[in-house]
């Protein structure tokens, strides 16, 4: 047999396999929390990572979530969309306590509830892309999401400008270089996060839950130290 012919039957057999197909892209944020959704264990250092695709939400599609095991995400695809419910109400209640805006992102001038008071829960929190959103209404939702851009960057803004006095790290989360003077900042699950670099800010685009829990540790014990007087 010669090279040619060889050729031609591997092309034929891979055009009659069908061509690769592309891995689906992520929309929005990474998976935010450190526990499977399902048996809220920990995550551990090889999670299974899934893109939601075809939900007969199309809301759904593109979401990233990621499971202990294979198990878990059986029983998670068995009924999606009550399993995001309450993936979403998780996500919510951990992102309500660093949310910096009283007023619906698309109406401001709309006021609603302090989002850390005790009925901040009761309002239209919507989880868009692993990312807690909160609006008046839902009329509010679909304008949103015709255009979700400008919103974003609006409420990126107000994050940054909330949380960088008290920034509690003086190191780049991932490289742990002390931070100069204009560190890179970005936004994941609705905090502040400075890196050193773009490089470094992209692995936390990637897999922000060690970040975050850096942060959020860093801030707490911050709040807890004792404080002294002059």
């Amino acid at each position: 047999m010669t090279l040619s012919m060889l050729i031609m039957i591997l092309v034929a057999a891979t055009t009659a396999l069908g061509a690769p197909q592309d891995a689906p892209k992520r929309v929005g944020d990474a998976y935010p929390l450190t526990i499977c959704p399902v048996s809220k264990r920990p995550l551990g250092d090889s999670p299974m990572v899934v893109i939601l695709q075809g939900m007969q939400d199309s809301d759904m599609n593109g979401r990233e979530v990621k499971f202990c095991c294979g198990g878990c995400k059986t029983r998670f695809m068995a009924n999606p969309k009550a399993s995001l419910e309450a993936l979403d109400a998780a996500i919510v209640k951990d992102q309500l306590r660093v949310y910096p805006l009283a007023n619906c992102i698309v109406m401001p001038d709309d006021a609603m509830t302090d989002p850390r008071g005790d009925k901040a829960m009761q309002d239209k929190n919507v989880i868009i892309g692993n990312r807690l959103y909160r609006f008046c209404c839902k009329a509010c939702i679909r304008r949103f999401k015709r255009n979700p851009g400008p919103y974003t960057s609006v409420l990126d803004k107000l994050v940054i400008e909330q949380q960088s006095e008290n920034y509690p790290l003086e190191v780049c989360v991932v490289s742990g270089n002390k931070l100069t003077q204009k560190p890179f900042d970005l936004v994941v699950a609705n905090r502040l996060v400075r890196t050193c670099c773009g490089g470094c800010a992209d692995r936390v685009r990637s897999d922000p839950t060690a970040s975050i829990a850096m942060i959020d540790k860093a801030m707490a014990d911050r709040t807890s130290a004792p404080k002294t007087t002059d």
